[in-house]
């Protein structure tokens, strides 16, 4: 019921009364997150506080079975980057943190520079995601090569979306851009997923010139199975400082260079570290620690407001990562509006 009161409650008896509401139930059943969740949302707030995150992309592992031909995981440039499973203190840290704030998050996703269904934790992660943050999308990313029914098919009942990446459907493509893993082995696993998360797969195609004549047929093949969607997304050059093997698989790549819109995601890699970049690979530009600061400590670090300064002010250059920052560009019909690509 409470959910359903919501704007509701606010419309009719005010925002003073609706916190009163909130917290009686709150005080009556601390265990009734979605009371505590509107009594955050309902707090007074100093001119200029946070009152919300875009986008929460969450590494709970920093494990992958794929070292894909384009991406840097598993490669000697992340060496040096950990390869853990994100501690569940820190996880229900940034949970509890955005809750007990009032925070508005249009997605949270598992999986960063990991697979998140190899993560040993993921059911428990998603169950106290949902039960904590219930209005908040979820989504979990995940070449498929880890599903188990067994384990896995709990989460259909927490999560909104599994992002599932492919990106071709011809073994001889599919064994090359997402090695090691192998087609034959994979395959068979979409199946499953698409069974068990009926009308919550997506599925993830980064466009290369390996697979641009395909892909009519994997967009075919995958919505004929059930998927929600498939997207084709815009390959990047993950900020590398070799970008060769980017320009040979890119269709016409232009230079990135954000905005401080980029501030309001929240990027926490396992081990707590936050990078100002999702495409930050080799984690050259850390701007803030969780584990060793907290949250809210962390979202206040000077690296991450020097980060904002340098992106207003337009200095990418000088930055390790901005700098070396090419994609791609996603057009309204990507990427059949391209020069010289055809549906």
């Amino acid at each position: 019921m409470l959910n359903g009161l919501g704007r509701r409650t606010q419309l009719i008896m005010g925002v003073a009364a609706a916190r009163s509401v909130y917290a009686a139930a709150a005080g009556i059943n601390p265990a009734n997150h979605i009371a505590r969740r509107r009594l955050g949302k309902l707090r007074s707030r100093r001119p200029g506080e946070r009152t919300g995150l875009r986008f929460v992309a969450l590494g709970t592992t920093g494990i992958c079975n794929a070292s894909c031909l384009h991406c840097p995981t598993g490669k000697a440039s992340t060496a040096h980057v950990p390869r853990v499973t994100m501690d569940m203190d820190i996880f229900r840290h940034v949970v509890d943190t955005i809750v007990e704030q009032g925070w508005s998050v249009l997605c949270m996703s598992f999986g960063l520079f990991g697979d998140g269904l190899v993560d040993p934790l993921v059911v428990e992660r998603a169950r106290y995601a949902r039960e904590r943050l219930p209005d908040v999308m979820l989504d979990i990313n995940s070449n498929g090569a880890a599903f188990n029914p067994g384990k896995h098919a709990a989460l259909a009942s927490h999560v909104s979306l599994l992002t599932l990446h492919c990106e071709s459907l011809r073994a001889a493509n599919y064994d090359r851009l997402m090695a090691p893993l192998r087609l034959k082995n994979v395959f068979p696993k979409y199946r499953q997923i698409l069974d068990c998360f009926p009308g919550k797969v997506r599925v993830s195609v980064p466009v290369t010139r390996v697979n641009l004549d395909e892909l009519t047929l994997i967009r075919d093949h995958f919505l004929q199975q059930g998927a929600a969607e498939v997207v084709f997304d815009p390959i990047s050059s993950r900020c590398a400082e070799d970008m060769t093997l980017f320009h040979e698989l890119a269709i016409g790549p232009k230079d990135i260079r954000c905005t401080t819109e980029i501030i309001d995601d929240l990027i926490i890699d396992c081990d707590g570290t936050i990078v100002a970049c999702c495409q930050d690979f080799a984690r050259r530009m850390p701007i803030g620690d969780v584990k060793r600061a907290g949250l809210l400590a962390a979202l206040d670090d000077p690296r991450r407001k020097n980060f904002r300064q340098m992106l207003a002010d337009g200095r990418h250059e000088t930055a390790p990562t901005c700098r070396n920052c090419e994609a791609d560009c996603r057009t309204p019909n990507f990427p059949f509006d391209y020069p010289g690509v055809s549906a």
